[in-house]
C-alpha cells in the first residue's frame, strides 16, 4: 500500500475528519475516510483498583453519539507534552475524585483501527478505598462514579447487559475476564 494523498474534510477543536488516498496491492487508487484527534493527541484509559478491597473504579458517562450513558473506565486526552502517567492521575481525580499511584503503563494501542487513528495507553492505578476529593468533571461531562467489588463483577456485568446499558468494550472485557 502506498499513500498518494490526503485531504482534510472537516476540523473542529477536538476532531478532524480526513480522507487518505492510496494505491492498493493491485495498483488501484482508493480512499479511506477516518477520524483523527486534532493534534493527533493520544489518550489514557485508567484501570483503577482500590488498594484494600480490589474494587474497580468505573464511570457512567453520557455520550452524545449514543444519546445515552456508557459504562467505561475514566479516560482522557494527554495535554501537549504531558506523560501518560500524569494524564492518567489527572483524569482519575477530575472524573472520580480518587487519587492513586501508577503501577503500570501499557504501550500505545489502537482503539478502532478502521475508523480512527486514535491511540490509547492503558494505565493501571492503585487508589484509596474512598475518593480523596469531590470529582471536578468538565461542563460537557455528565459522570456518575461506580465502585465495583471483585465479587460483584459477574452480577454487575449481568445486570448492566440485562438492563440494555451500553458498555465500553474495554470495561466489558475486564469485567468478563474477572468472571471467568
Amino acid at each position: 500500500m502506498q499513500t498518494t494523498g490526503e485531504r482534510l474534510l472537516h476540523s473542529d477543536r477536538w476532531l478532524q475528519l480526513k480522507e487518505r488516498v492510496y494505491r492498493d496491492l493491485q495498483g488501484r487508487e482508493r480512499s479511506w475516510v477516518y477520524a483523527e484527534r486534532t493534534g493527533a493527541r493520544p489518550a489514557v484509559v485508567v484501570v483503577a483498583r482500590t488498594a484494600d478491597s480490589g474494587s474497580l473504579i468505573a464511570i457512567e458517562q453520557y455520550r452524545v453519539p449514543f444519546q445515552r450513558p456508557v459504562l467505561e473506565f475514566p479516560a482522557g486526552l494527554l495535554d501537549p507534552g504531558e506523560l501518560p502517567a500524569v494524564a492518567a492521575l489527572r483524569e482519575l481525580a477530575e472524573e472520580t475524585g480518587y487519587r492513586g499511584e501508577v503501577l503500570e503503563i501499557g504501550p500505545a494501542v489502537s482503539t478502532t483501527a478502521g475508523l480512527s487513528s486514535e491511540t490509547i495507553h492503558l494505565v493501571y492505578v492503585r487508589c484509596g478505598e474512598q475518593p480523596a476529593e469531590a470529582p471536578a468533571p468538565e461542563a460537557s461531562e455528565s459522570i456518575r462514579v461506580l465502585k465495583i467489588a471483585p465479587s460483584e463483577f459477574a452480577s454487575a456485568l449481568a445486570l448492566f447487559t440485562a438492563e440494555g446499558r451500553l458498555l465500553d468494550a474495554k470495561l466489558y472485557v475486564y469485567l468478563k475476564e474477572g468472571t471467568c
